[in-house]
Formats: C-alpha cells, sequence, structure tokens
C-alpha cells in the first residue's frame, strides 16, 4: 500500500479500497499517518476548540482516518458526513471529482476535510490543465458547500511533485480570492515554486505507545482555507519551511512569511539568551524573529535577536 500510494504510485487513481486487504493495510499503515497530521493542522487553525462542534465533510473519506481526528480534536459526538467512491460503513457514496452535486449531501459545513484526495484526481490531463481542474473542484467545494465562516482543509503527500502540485493549486486559488488561514503568511504567488528542487511542507510525529519505541515522523503537505481574511502584515512573523541545517559555525533554517521566503541564519558566536528558541524550533513551527540584518547568506540572527514563538 506504501510504495503504491508513494513509492511507484501504481495505485494513485485507482478504488485500490475495494481490496480486503489493502483497506486492512491502509488502516494500519496510512490512515494513523493522517490521524497525526490533522491533528497539528486542526490545532494551527483553531486556536481554541470551538464551543459548538462544527459540522464536517469528510471527501475521500476511506477507512474514516478524518473522521477519527475530527473526533478527538473537537469531541466524540461530532457530526460527520463522510463521502468516498467506495463503500464503507457510514460512507455516502459519490463521485467527488465530479462537477456536479454531491448526492446524498445536504446543506453546508463548518469545515470540510480533503484528505489525500486531490492528487488522485484528473491524473489522465496533463500537469496544466490538472492543476486548474483540482484548483476548480476545491473552489466549488468552498462555494456550494462550505458555510459563512467555514474552513477547508486540503491534506496531502509530502513527495516533491505532489506538493509543488499542491502549491500551484493554491496559488490560483489565493488569485481567485481565498484565504489561505495556513500554513503561508506570504499572500504572493508561492516563492518554493521559483525553483524545481523546492517544495514546502510539514512535519510531526504520530503518537508512540510502545515504550522505548521511537515514533514514526510523518511529512505532509497541507492548505487551510477560507473565503475570506487579510493577510499578515507583521514581517517578523516566520513559518519555518525546512529542517534546522546545522552547519560549521551556523545554524540555518529557511523561513516564510509575509515579506517571502528567506535564509535564517545564526552564528555559532551570536548564541544569546534573547534568541535561545532559534536552536528549537522546527519544521512547520510559526516563529517571531525581531532585529535581523540582512547580509550575503540571508537573515542574520545576531546576538541582539529576540526569536520566539508567538502566543496561540
Amino acid at each position: 500500500m506504501h510504495e503504491g500510494l508513494v513509492g511507484e504510485r501504481a495505485l494513485v487513481g485507482q478504488p485500490y479500497l475495494r481490496d480486503p486487504e489493502l483497506r486492512r493495510e491502509y488502516a494500519a499503515e496510512i490512515a494513523p499517518r493522517t490521524e497525526a497530521s490533522l491533528a497539528k493542522v486542526f490545532a494551527e487553525v483553531y486556536r481554541e476548540v470551538p464551543a459548538k462542534a462544527p459540522r464536517v465533510l469528510d471527501l475521500g473519506a476511506g477507512t474514516g482516518a478524518a473522521g477519527a481526528a475530527v473526533r478527538a480534536f473537537f469531541g466524540v459526538s461530532t457530526e460527520v458526513t463522510s463521502v468516498d467512491r467506495v463503500a464503507g460503513p457510514g460512507i455516502v457514496v459519490a463521485d467527488v471529482g465530479s462537477s456536479g452535486s454531491l448526492r446524498g449531501v445536504a446543506g453546508r459545513f463548518d469545515l470540510i476535510i480533503a484528505a489525500h484526495l486531490l492528487n488522485e484526481l484528473f491524473l489522465a490531463m496533463p500537469p496544466v490543465q490538472r492543476v486548474s481542474a483540482r484548483a476548480e473542484r476545491v473552489r466549488a467545494w468552498c462555494e456550494t458547500l462550505l458555510a459563512p465562516g467555514g474552513t477547508t482543509v486540503i491534506l496531502e503527500p509530502a513527495l516533491r511533485d505532489t506538493s509543488r502540485e499542491l502549491l500551484a493549486v493554491r496559488d490560483q486559488l489565493v488569485a481567485s480570492g481565498l484565504h489561505v488561514v495556513a500554513p503561508c503568511l506570504w499572500a504572493g504567488p508561492c516563492p518554493a515554486l521559483a525553483r524545481d528542487r523546492d517544495w514546502c511542507h510539514d512535519a510531526t510525529f504520530e503518537p508512540c505507545e510502545v515504550i522505548g519505541q521511537r515514533p514514526r515522523r510523518v511529512d505532509f503537505s497541507y492548505l487551510a482555507l477560507r473565503p475570506t481574511g487579510e493577510p499578515s502584515q507583521d514581517a517578523s512573523l516566520f513559518r519555518v519551511v525546512s529542517d534546522r541545517l546545522e552547519e560549521k559555525g551556523r545554524l540555518r533554517i529557511y523561513g516564510c512569511g509575509p515579506t517571502g521566503r528567506h535564509p535564517l541564519v545564526r552564528l555559532d558566536r551570536h548564541h544569546a539568551e534573547s534568541n535561545a528558541a532559534f536552536a528549537d524550533v522546527a519544521r512547520g513551527d510559526l516563529i517571531r524573529v525581531q532585529g535581523t540584518t540582512s547580509v550575503g547568506d540571508g537573515l542574520r540572527v545576531g546576538a541582539e535577536c529576540v526569536v520566539e514563538r508567538p502566543p496561540r
């Protein structure tokens, strides 16, 4: 299952969950990663758990991983409408890639989730047309199914190609007027698309219940969208879009903020109490870095800089 979706991807676009053995493998291997990823996304998007649980639409529900993540975060009684083309317990069977209405789905939803779905749609199209078709599908979900003030979460694998195609979809959605709640602080065309070797993804760890066993890292790409919103104007804010790069005599990370994507570099000799948090940041973190100076290798985090995590 992992090879079919992440390796050679021979299963992508196929109704693989109709196979009982593949379904069991998906539930055991892929679903827990989806739950861990969505847990981090929800914590980022919803600074506080709403007093009233949202009405949720799970598109491409599969084995129910997104629904499980929703109930773990918002409460076990949260209403989730699960849609998939393959029948299963509690599934509304419908073609989520269709341009028409979803048969059996009524009303609007406070939260729409499409987890590991978008990259499996419109595969027969050339890349440029495929990106446009996916962007149009997301726009249609937001226009016809999303309640006022609601949120649409798109979760995708963190592969280079799937991540870059999601970024291209993101650019079209932003141009159409949708607001990216997270992870982006930058409202222009995605700077990671400027070079073929770059892409953007987040990471978390799957909970581990076995004592002494290291939790598995889970990498993922995502977008959280709302119909309206204002981009941040705080130039000191950055989303960490790389792992920590420990080099001789310095520590470097990449951050993307309201002014674009920048290397942030702290020389070892500039370590200070005020910037100590710089050594502890992780991919996906939101940080505030005040007092940087622009130098040849990026933005320099000097001894006088203040690095902190903004209050949630």
